[in-house]
């Protein structure tokens, strides 16, 4: 027998079974979450479907989040700004200021005039403590969110400002709510990103066919409103149009649940 023969098949062998291995291994790295599209799979799907997206929609890095209550404060009279050109209205039970300005404040779309963001800061109760989200094109309003743990609240008219535009784009009045109160759940930690949000959307069937992101929003919502206060949790927002509609979808950052908010609403527990 040919030893040093046999010996060379062995090691050759030994080589193509080590050479199977390592790609059977690799191969199960990469479908170990068959959830999961993966970037260049995702950016594929949506490529195919005609759907845009901003660059944000597509990051990687994780979120940080809590979970909170918290509970709407109530206006008292001197919490109203001292400013001559505002008239103000404390509303039933404190539960918001309305103004209606004698002078209008000049704006715009963005909500980022140098008037505006003055007058946020000297002239609105806590100004400083919202943070500009939108403008809603049918209402002629800007809205802004207050800020809680470093985010936004979103879709709460509990800590919201909402200013009313004229047609020059000036504010001519406004409604202000806001939270106060809070109690801690959970602590942060770190959440899922964007485009894992984003990969839950798509396989959920809330991405329609030539659709555009608009917008990718990281914040707090709350579905539960309790008598002792809300419960906040962080979610990722994607504000989505198709054919000139405008959707907005939530995504839990923390367990992947999928809200649309076409077809769900806050329930309130009595």
């Amino acid at each position: 027998m040919d030893w040093k023969k046999t010996e060379i098949i062995f090691i050759i062998a030994f080589l193509v079974l080590d050479i199977f291995l390592a790609f059977m291994f690799f191969n199960k790295q990469l479908t170990d979450d068959p959830d999961k599209l993966g970037t260049d799979t995702l950016q594929d799907h949506l490529k195919t479907d005609n759907i845009s997206y901003p660059q944000s929609a597509l990051s990687t890095k994780k979120s940080q989040g809590a979970i909170f209550t918290a509970e709407q404060t109530a206006f008292v009279p001197k919490d109203l700004p001292n400013d001559d050109n505002q008239s103000f209205l404390i509303e039933e039970n404190g539960s918001a200021i309305y103004s209606t300005l004698k002078k209008p404040v000049k704006a715009n779309k963005q909500g980022d005039s140098k008037e505006m963001m003055a007058f946020m800061k000297s002239n609105v109760y806590k100004g400083d403590s919202y943070k500009f989200w939108r403008y809603d094109k049918d209402s002629n309003q800007l809205i802004y969110n207050q800020i809680m743990k470093d985010e936004p609240v979103l879709m709460d008219q509990g800590g919201q400002i909402t200013f009313q535009l004229n047609q020059q784009y000036e504010v001519v009045s406004y409604r202000q709510t806001i939270l106060g109160k809070q109690d801690d759940l959970e602590d942060k930690a770190e959440l899922i990103s964007s485009m894992d949000a984003l990969e839950s959307v798509y396989q959920h069937g809330d991405l329609k066919t030539d659709s555009e992101i608009k917008k990718v929003d990281f914040g707090y919502y709350t579905t539960v409103q309790l008598s002792s206060g809300d419960v906040y949790f962080p979610v990722w927002c994607f504000e989505i149009e198709h054919k000139g509609e405008t959707n907005y979808i939530l995504v839990n950052a923390k367990d992947e649940q999928v809200i649309n908010m076409n077809e769900n609403r806050p329930t309130t527990v009595k």
